[in-house]
């Protein structure tokens, strides 16, 4: 009888330690992203922190790449993801937390490129367009039929594959091509957006399957706390102020949201 209460036990610890929270994050400035220090930052991570605060929650935010998180939040429970784009094909595949910013997503080309883009039918034509491998951009140009889409592990390999010539376009956003250059020591003049993909609602989510609901719910009753309370609209005026002072970025907020142009 010993040995089976045992095995019970440890049973309990193995499934209560599978079900224990993560938090993941990406490396997409300026809402998440390593400073000079090593040190994670950025308008997401503040928010998300702020809400772990309400909740008393000490989950250490883990950075991984995008195919790799978004798997994860995928195929595993209690699994909480930032920043990423609430589409129709995810609607279903996940419990949605709270907005965070809303973005653009465009394609870009070497500022002496002369590439004119009219409509996605001609964007179709492009010999290559850099994309991230597991991106939400990724991931819309395919359900939009391209076929001439070359990924890259992250952003940064984009850019100096653009820059060789490897790459005619990259597909990004607004916020987060401005951030880029100035980090690899680029002008903002080295680099043209020359068609506008479409806007996206951005969220943090958490996975669906298998996941505590009781954990869901006080998610997002933290979240919503944070923003009646006005603390995420603090945040979002602060990071106003940053990327403005900063990066020459103009934002607006609205309710703790991030718009970006």
């Amino acid at each position: 009888m010993r040995w089976i209460v045992g095995l019970y036990l440890l049973c309990l610890s193995l499934g209560s330690e599978s079900q224990a929270l993560r938090i993941i994050t990406v490396v997409e400035p300026p809402a998440s992203y390593l400073d000079s220090h090593g040190q994670l930052t950025g308008f997401s991570v503040e928010v998300v922190q702020a809400i772990q605060r309400i909740l008393d929650d000490k989950t250490l935010i883990e950075v991984m790449p995008e195919a790799r998180a978004i798997h994860i939040a995928r195929t595993e429970p209690n699994v909480l993801l930032f920043s990423f784009s609430r589409t129709e094909s995810r609607e279903q595949e996940f419990h949605w937390i709270t907005q965070l910013s809303v973005k653009t997503w465009s394609v870009y080309a070497l500022s002496s490129n002369p590439i004119q883009i009219q409509n996605l039918q001609q964007l179709k034509t492009v010999n290559a367009i850099g994309v991230v491998r597991g991106d939400i951009r990724e991931e819309w140009l395919i359900q939009q039929g391209f076929n001439n889409l070359h990924p890259s592990v992250n952003h940064q390999q984009n850019i100096k594959r653009l820059q060789s010539g490897r790459l005619n376009l990259i597909a990004y956003e607004s916020q987060g091509i401005q951030h880029l250059l100035l980090e690899e020591g680029l002008d903002l003049q080295d680099v043209k957006a020359v068609y506008q993909l479409k806007r996206s609602d951005v969220y943090l989510l958490m996975s669906k399957k298998g996941s505590d609901m009781h954990l869901v719910e006080r998610w997002r009753q933290a979240a919503d706390k944070l923003k009646t309370s006005g603390e995420q609209q603090f945040i979002a005026e602060k990071w106003q102020m940053i990327l403005r002072h900063y990066h020459d970025v103009e934002t607006q907020t609205r309710n703790g949201v991030m718009i970006f142009p």
